[in-house]
């Protein structure tokens, strides 16, 4: 199933709201019409949605840059030497849970509650310095021409006897955690606060069946596309890259783990006002199916589901039959524990 369909209708829908929106920080038309925000890097997904309607809808610059997955490391460095590369960044919760709780944060409340789209918004979607664009489904993806019984939970991909086949995982804790603790029978509820001695303990009896470590969304979808592998828990966005490509690949959405990822403000940075208005301009249901469409990745925001293509609906995360028994990821956990939970992942993985 290809999500490209309808794409022209979807930018057509969101360019004309555009020509309805109003001005949400007059106070920015003094400032440097011109901000620098990390976005997710998925072809022109980001300039569709938002940065060309913002700029003709306002006049004000936007220029998109890329950079490493978790740039928590790279936020911190701009905001304590004051030198911003970039204003603003879209980031996983987890990232944004850290950056704001560390000392005196290193990022900036939004200040944009009384936009329509953060109002109508979930409140397990957003904070006070954070605003979810999208939803983000780890799940397993499968080859169809070597899988041949769909699996229906993580103990399936850890069967490694009964569903023989070339595994890859991520070199990574997030996720790769849960996924252990789920197949070795941990109930949903019960998950947090994970338990990394069992954790490892499960890992322990896969870890000689994983042919790939792989460690960027990218390289999972080639692992998938080439068919190195069988399997591979990727996120969702990135298997449906494969998917669009023609390979013969489907996902499993049974005990997906959800995260979001968001919109942040750099503390600090001379253009917070021209960044709130882009944030507040970005939560619309139309550039958010736009940015959906293009990436695979569910929209925050309920309405924006009824803007797809049913074909293209029903490949969301938050579509009501993808999310029957999804798990969203414990962010306060990850928060507190990313760093203790690197170091055991990274000694455990070459041990």
């Amino acid at each position: 199933m290809s999500i490209r369909s309808d794409r022209r209708a979807l930018l057509a829908a969101a360019c004309g709201a555009v020509l309805a929106a109003p001005s949400i920080v007059t106070a920015a038309r003094a400032q440097a019409r011109r901000i620098v925000v990390r976005d997710l890097g998925i072809g022109t997904s980001f300039v569709d949605a938002y940065a060309r309607p913002f700029e003709a809808a306002t006049g004000i610059k936007v220029v998109p840059v890329t950079a490493q997955h978790e740039p928590a490391g790279l936020i911190r460095q701009m905001v304590e030497t004051r030198a911003f590369t970039w204003d603003m960044a879209i980031v996983s919760r987890a990232t944004a849970d850290q950056l704001a709780s560390e000392g005196g944060g290193h990022i900036e409340p939004l200040g944009i509650e009384a936009a329509a789209g953060f109002q109508a918004m979930p409140g397990m979607f957003k904070a006070p310095y954070y605003a979810a664009n999208d939803v983000v489904a780890t799940v397993l993806a499968y080859r169809t021409d070597k899988v041949r019984t769909p699996p229906r939970s993580w103990a399936d991909f850890w069967d490694v006897r009964g569903r023989p086949g070339a595994r890859a995982m991520r070199r990574f804790p997030f996720d790769t955690i849960e996924q252990a603790l789920l197949a070795d029978g941990v109930e949903p509820a019960k998950l947090y606060p994970c338990d990394f001695d069992r954790a490892f303990k499960s890992l322990d009896r896969i870890r000689r069946d994983v042919a790939v470590w792989w460690t960027s969304g990218a390289q999972s979808s080639q692992l998938l596309q080439s068919g190195e592998v069988d399997y591979c828990p990727t996120w969702n966005g990135r298997a449906q890259v494969a998917i669009n490509g023609g390979a013969p690949v489907a996902l499993m959405w049974e005990q997906a783990l959800w995260q979001t990822e968001g919109w942040v403000i750099l503390k600090g940075t001379p253009n917070a006002a021209l960044c709130r208005e882009f944030i507040a301009f970005a939560l619309d249901p139309a550039r958010q199916a736009v940015f959906a469409a293009a990436t695979g990745y569910g929209p925050s925001l309920a309405k924006a589901i009824d803007l797809l293509p049913e074909a293209t609906a029903k490949a969301m995360p938050t579509h009501p039959d993808n999310s029957r028994s999804a798990q969203l990821i414990d962010v306060a956990f990850w928060a507190k524990n990313r760093d203790r939970a690197a170091d055991l992942f990274n000694r455990w993985v070459v041990g």
